[in-house]
């Protein structure tokens, strides 16, 4: 079992890469998305007018979740990253979301996963298992599962979630502090690969 090693953020290209929709007033943000949504043929949860509402809420939930379990989120609104990279295929967000988008990536090394919370494969959709552990359907949750870094090769083992299921696993920031200096250093050749 390989568990990556790094971090990956996608965004759009000539913009700073840690910058989240929901640090802006509502209005603005969404305005903001729904302009991102009909430029690049965007729909499904993420073109509704009610998305944003979900996503605060949804922060709001893994926040305290990291926080219970030993966590120290150092802002209030994560960014969103992939542990490893998007998987190529059905599940790639680079097909819609962040499409033709850019990548940074960051050594787990380089964090402090104190901050760092995860969700799979989503922390808007919530896989449906039976039994035996396989998948049998899926759905939009408010409550995502929370795991730390620690309880990642739990959750990939159990699920071979780099087997023959290949989706990801987000990942939830809450330190922008550190990834400014991280993108500061990297552009001095001193930082993330």
């Amino acid at each position: 079992m390989v568990i990556p090693n790094f971090l990956t953020r996608y965004y759009p290209k000539g913009e700073y890469p840690f910058v989240s929709l929901n640090e802006l007033p509502f209005e603005d943000a969404n305005r903001i998305k729904k302009a991102h949504c009909a430029r690049n043929g965007i729909g499904f949860f993420y073109a509704e007018d009610d998305y944003l509402t979900h996503r605060r809420e949804i922060e709001k939930w893994i926040y305290s979740q990291l926080v219970e379990k030993g966590g120290h989120p150092k802002c209030l609104v994560p960014i969103y990253m992939v542990l490893g990279e998007s998987p190529k295929g059905e599940f790639d967000i680079r097909v819609d979301i962040q499409k033709d988008a850019c990548e940074f990536r960051i050594p787990i090394k380089m964090l402090d996963m104190r901050s760092v919370s995860f969700t799979y494969p989503d922390s808007m959709y919530q896989l449906e298992y039976d039994e035996f552990g396989s998948i049998i359907g899926g759905k939009r949750t408010n409550t995502p599962k929370v795991y730390t870094f620690d309880e990642i090769p739990e959750l990939v083992q159990r699920y071979n979630i780099y087997g023959e299921y290949l989706h990801y696993i987000e990942a939830q920031v809450w330190d922008r502090k550190l990834l400014r200096e991280i993108w500061e250093n990297s552009r001095n050749g001193n930082g993330a690969f």
